[in-house]
C-alpha cells in the first residue's frame, strides 16, 4: 500500500500485479474496507498498465461494490474515474463520460475540490474528442470556476490547458492564447503548453510569436530536445522553408526511433524482470510446498511412530501384567503344593499308594528490425508451442463424419481471444482504431485468423466451406478498410506488419 502511495507521489510506474495480488490477499483478510478498496484500485491500475483491461474492469467493479457498501464516496469517485479511463482507452466515449460524471458527483459530495475539478475536466475532454465542442466548453468553464477555489496549481494549469485547446479548435485564437499562457505560467509540466501555443501561433500565422516562445524553452533539457526539434519543423514548415523543415523533421524522426528502441528495450527488460520475479516466486512456492510435504510426511511418520511406541508400551504393559498374573498364579500353586506336600507327607507315613507330579519430495534501425524480427519469431514460437494451437490443429485434422456444427466451443473462443491479445498486445487497440464499431464476433474471428491457419483448416474448425472462409476474410478486410499493398500480400501479413 505504501509503495502504491509513493508511486503516486513521485509519478513512477505502478508495482507489478503479482506483488499487489499478494498484498490484496493480506488486506482482504485483515484490512479495513477503506484499505481493501485502496489496494484493489492499485491492483486494477497495475493490470491496466499491463493492458489487461478486462481484468482491471473486474477488479474495479469489486472495489466499487465495497466502496459503495461502506459509503466511501471519495474512493468511489476515484474508482469511477479509473473505469472512465478504461472506457476512454477503448474509445467508448459515451460510457467514459458517464463514469467521469459519476466520479464528479462523488467528489462534489465529499467537497473534494481538486478531484471534482479534474473529473469535470475529463468530461470536457471526452466531449471534445466527440467534436461536441460547445458541450466541452460549457463543462470546462464550470471546472475552471471550481478550480478557482483550489490552491493546487497543477489542477488549475491542466484545466487552463484544456480550455485553451478547446478555444483553439473553435478558432478563437485570442482566448486560446490567454488560457494556454496561464497554463504555461502555473503548471509544472510545461511542454504540452509550449507545444499547444506554438501550434496555435503557426496556425494563426503569428510566426514571430512562435519563434519567440520557442527561444524561451530550455534548450539544454534532454526531456525537451525531441519536442523542440518537432516545433522547429512546425515553424520552418509554416514559413515554407522546406530545407530547414526537412532537416529538423529528420532529426525528430531519428530521435523518436531512438526513443522507441529504448522503450522497446525497457519493456523487454521489464518483461524479463517480471518473468524472473514470477519464476522465483513460483520456485519459492514450489519449495514451500515441497517443504510442507516433507513436514507433513515427517509428522505422519512421527505420529505413526508414536502410535507404534504407545502400542508397544501398552503391549508390554499387558504382557507384564499377564506374566505377573501367571507368576502370582504360579506362586499360589506353589504355595498350595507346599501345603499339599506337607499333607501328603503326613499321609505317607500312613500309606505308600498315593504319588503326584507338577510341570511348567534479446546498428539502431537494423537492431530495431532485428529486435522486431526476433520478437515476431518469439510470437510465432509462442503460437506454435501453444497447447491451444495444437488443440485446434488436432481438431481440424480429426475426422468427424456427419458433423453439423463448429468445432470451436464458446470456452475455446474466449481462450483464443485471451491468448492472441496476450501474444499480440497491440492487436485490440489497432483493430478498434480501424473500426471502432467492429463486433465482438468479428474480433474473435480476427484473433482466430492471427493463428495463420490456411483456408482448409479454418473451414473445418468453423464447419463452413473454403469459399465461405475466403469471403469472411474479405469482409473483415473491408470492415477494417485495409488496402493491401499488392496482390500477393495477405491480410495476415498486413496485420502482423502493422500491429508492431
Amino acid at each position: 500500500m505504501l509503495s502504491g502511495k509513493i508511486t503516486d507521489e513521485i509519478f513512477n510506474s505502478i508495482l507489478p500485479t503479482y506483488q499487489l495480488e499478494r498484498a490484496y490477499e493480506w488486506y482482504s483478510s485483515y484490512g479495513s474496507p477503506d484499505e481493501q478498496v485502496q489496494i484493489l484500485i492499485y491492483l486494477g491500475r497495475s493490470y491496466f498498465a499491463d493492458g489487461d483491461y478486462d481484468k482491471a474492469m473486474s477488479i474495479y467493479t469489486n472495489a466499487l461494490d465495497i466502496a459503495e457498501k461502506n459509503k466511501l464516496n471519495n474512493l468511489t469517485g476515484y474508482i469511477y474515474d479509473y473505469i472512465g479511463d478504461l472506457y476512454r482507452e477503448k474509445f467508448m466515449r459515451t460510457e467514459a463520460i458517464k463514469k467521469y460524471k459519476a466520479a464528479a458527483e462523488c467528489f462534489k459530495k465529499e467537497k473534494n475540490t481538486d478531484s471534482y475539478a479534474c473529473a469535470l475536466r475529463d468530461v470536457g475532454r471526452e466531449y471534445a474528442e466527440m467534436d461536441s465542442l460547445s458541450h466541452a466548453l460549457h463543462i470546462l468553464i464550470i471546472a475552471d470556476s471550481v478550480a478557482n477555489k483550489t490552491k493546487n496549481i497543477e489542477v488549475t494549469a491542466s484545466i487552463n490547458n484544456a480550455l485553451g485547446n478547446i478555444y483553439a479548435m473553435q478558432n478563437k485564437y485570442d482566448k486560446a492564447e490567454k488560457y494556454l499562457l496561464k497554463a504555461l505560467l502555473t503548471g509544472r509540466e510545461k511542454m504540452p503548453d509550449y507545444v499547444a501555443l506554438i501550434d496555435l501561433y503557426t496556425t494563426s500565422g503569428s510566426i514571430n510569436k512562435a519563434k519567440e516562445l520557442l527561444s524561451k524553452i530550455p534548450q539544454d533539457n534532454p526531456q525537451y530536445t525531441c519536442s523542440i526539434k518537432y516545433l522547429y519543423y512546425q515553424i520552418y514548415n509554416a514559413e515554407e522553408n522546406d530545407k530547414e523543415a526537412l532537416v529538423n523533421l529528420e532529426e525528430y524522426v531519428n530521435m523518436v526511433d531512438s526513443i522507441v528502441y529504448a522503450d522497446s528495450q525497457s519493456k523487454i527488460l521489464d518483461i524479463e524482470s517480471k518473468y524472473n520475479h514470477l519464476k522465483i516466486s513460483k520456485e519459492v512456492d514450489r519449495l514451500k510446498i515441497k517443504q510442507q510435504s516433507y513436514i507433513i510426511i515427517s509428522i505422519i511418520c512421527i505420529v505413526t511412530l508414536l502410535f507404534i511406541m504407545v502400542g508397544y508400551l501398552l503391549y508390554r504393559k499387558k504382557a507384564k501384567e499377564k506374566i505377573q498374573r501367571q507368576r502370582d498364579e504360579l506362586n499360589q500353586i506353589k504355595e498350595n503344593l507346599f501345603y499339599v506336600s506337607l499333607e501328603l507327607e503326613k499321609k505317607k507315613r500312613l500309606s505308600d499308594t498315593l504319588k503326584e507330579k507338577n510341570e511348567n519430495y534479446n546498428k539502431m534501425q537494423e537492431e530495431i528490425n532485428l529486435l522486431s524480427a526476433n520478437y515476431k519469431e518469439l510470437q510465432n514460437k509462442s503460437l506454435e508451442n501453444s497447447p491451444l494451437f495444437k488443440e485446434l490443429t488436432y481438431l481440424a485434422n480429426k475426422n468427424k463424419p456427419r458433423n453439423d456444427k463448429p468445432l470451436i466451443t464458446e470456452k475455446q473462443w474466449k481462450l483464443i481471444t485471451d491468448e492472441i491479445t496476450q501474444i499480440y498486445p497491440s492487436l485490440y487497440k489497432y483493430i478498434y482504431s480501424l473500426c471502432p464499431d467492429l463486433s465482438e464476433q468479428d474480433f474473435q474471428y480476427c484473433c482466430l485468423y492471427m493463428y495463420g491457419f490456411d483456408t482448409n483448416t479454418e473451414a473445418k474448425l468453423l464447419n463452413i466451406t473454403v469459399d465461405s472462409v475466403r469471403k469472411r476474410r474479405l469482409r473483415l478486410r473491408r470492415k477494417l478498410d485495409i488496402t493491401l499493398p499488392d496482390n500477393n500480400a495477405t491480410l495476415y501479413e498486413y496485420l502482423i506488419e502493422n500491429i508492431h
